[in-house]
């Protein structure tokens, strides 16, 4: 049997594959009883023309085609089997987080895959092709649990699946070889070390499948880090764990098990990793320290600014961990809804604190649009995490809510007056609490605050809420309207467009407003008001 796995990868990734087609690919060539089978990963970008990912895949001549399904790519992988209906004879398989059942029947052609995996895949596309070996075509009847498929104008599914009670089963994509050597060369590369999560955030997928928290064993990761660290020297390592420190103390031997190899190569990749402030104590926050080069970094202080993204660049030159913290919001009424724990402020600013003094760097996560989250309720919390950022290098991540197919929050959109995009990524419009023009000019005025803080302007920023005496909000405000103003910027994206969303404030917003005309902007504003 011939299969091709078709990643489709985002285009802001320097690594060029998705993990989850490698991690397929591995396990089908571990488990395939009925001989090893012919694996073909066909990597391009999102960016890719449909017909020129059409003509690839018909090139492939495969039996199998499997899809991952992601809220970046699951508009274009739509496409793309609607491009080969009627010319290609292959079986096509779509899975990944963007596939529920509720997705499948919200399809304009919820037969538009022959087959659906959902959740877990590796046991389940399994499972399939074992079956597909023998029949072209699975009876109802006689699915594997996990698989759906749309025949006879209805729905065939079984929600029973087997997960993995050991994930050592399944074989690391790098010590076995399954990904190919051309993906090293001063790459990024992604690493799974548990799977589960101890939240369940209403607007996310990811742990609805997951009941509980399971992990490879320590001798595969610190066997993994090596490989990747030492062996092949990549530049920056993402962790893909829900959570890294659910259990502190292996998080703990992880990082300590790096800092051992940190004296067997010349540079420690960037690696990042999720965590939240109460679950990183003093001993480990003094471990992640020890991984920077550099007793005290103030990036802030003496990177230039350009006119380009910084954040991840120049300004965490220097640090190895990248520490990101899901805040969310400061709205205790709208973490409730999205089934968050409420912020202990007092915890939190002690956290910070230690943050600090340890001079490690946080990428601080936070999401504009949720229930009961008014505009006055997100600024006052910004306002809050704001006076911890000053003379830092940590990296304010705001992201606009997208309401995922098969997620709590998109069942409770009724509930909650909330209007999105049906099409991927799905953003959120409007709220019961948030109508549509309100959400609009937050956007643009994160856009503004993005542009500024997230790289060397927060210097003139500070200073300029400081002389000033003013709110954040009201400073950013000013901004816009001068932006507005100015015959030279009138004509940008953020002026003119009704909206803008992460992708804009990620990128073009550093382009489209000039770091000098900012730094212009705020020294003669805060100097006037002395």
């Amino acid at each position: 049997m011939k299969i091709t796995l078709l990643s489709l990868y985002p285009t802001e990734t320097t690594a060029r594959y998705l993990l989850s087609s490698y991690v397929l690919k591995a396990y089908l060539q571990e488990h395939y009883a009925e001989g090893r089978p012919d694996i073909h990963v066909l990597n391009l970008s999102v960016k890719t023309e449909t017909s020129r990912i059409c003509e690839k895949i018909l090139e492939s001549d495969a039996d199998v085609v499997g899809y991952s399904g992601y809220t970046w790519n699951i508009e274009k992988i739509l496409a793309t089997l609607e491009g080969l209906r009627g010319r290609c004879q292959a079986t096509h398989v779509l899975g990944g987080p963007e596939i529920s059942t509720e997705r499948i029947l919200a399809l304009p052609h919820p037969a538009a895959a022959d087959y659906y995996v959902i959740g877990e895949g590796e046991k389940k596309l399994l499972n399939l092709l074992r079956c597909l070996q023998f029949n072209r075509e699975v009876p109802c009847g006689e699915l594997p649990a996990g698989v759906a498929c749309w025949r006879d104008g209805r729905l065939h599914y079984v929600p029973e699946a087997e997960s993995h009670d050991n994930l050592d089963d399944i074989p690391s994509i790098y010590l076995s070889g399954a990904i190919e050597d051309r993906f090293y060369a001063r790459q990024q590369a992604f690493l799974e070390t548990q799977r589960g999560c101890r939240f369940r955030c209403a607007y996310c997928v990811y742990g609805k499948n997951l009941p509980s928290i399971r992990y490879y064993s320590l001798e595969r990761v610190f066997d993994e880090l090596e490989h990747l660290i030492v062996e092949k020297e990549v530049t920056a390592l993402r962790i893909f764990d829900a959570l890294f420190t659910s259990d502190r103390e292996r998080a703990k031997a992880i990082v300590r098990h790096v800092a051992q190899l940190k004296s067997r190569v010349e540079r420690l990749p960037w690696i990042y990793w999720e965590s939240t402030y109460d679950r990183m104590d003093e001993e480990f926050m003094g471990l992640v320290g020890s991984l920077k080069y550099g007793a005290s970094i103030r990036n802030w202080r003496d990177v230039v600014p350009q006119d380009r993204p910084q954040h991840y660049t120049d300004m965490l030159r220097d640090y190895t961990a990248i520490n990101c913290l899901g805040v969310q919001s400061f709205c205790d009424r709208a973490l409730k809804a999205v089934r968050r724990p409420p912020v202990d402020r007092e915890k939190f600013a002690a956290f910070m604190a230690r943050a600090y003094r340890h001079n490690i760097v946080l990428k601080l996560d936070v999401i504009l649009g949720l229930p009961f989250e008014t505009v006055d309720s997100y600024f006052r919390g910004l306002e809050l995490l704001l006076p911890h950022l000053e003379k830092t290098d940590h990296v304010l991540n705001i992201h606009r809510l997208q309401i995922l197919p098969g997620s709590e929050l998109e069942r409770l959109c009724p509930t909650h007056a909330v209007a999105y995009s049906s099409r991927a990524p799905h953003w959120v419009h409007a709220t019961g609490d948030m109508p549509e023009r309100d959400l609009d000019r937050a956007s643009k005025l994160t856009a503004v605050l993005f542009r500024i803080l997230n790289s060397p302007l927060r210097g003139p920023f500070y200073d300029a809420l400081r002389r000033s005496g003013e709110s954040p909000r009201r400073l950013l405000e000013d901004t816009l309207r001068a932006v507005a103003g100015c015959r030279e910027l009138r004509a940008c994206r953020l002026v003119e467009d009704e909206s803008v969303d992460d992708e804009y404030w990620n990128d073009a917003v550093f382009q489209e407003i000039p770091g000098e005309w900012l730094v212009e902007f705020l020294r003669n504003r805060y100097c006037a008001r002395v």
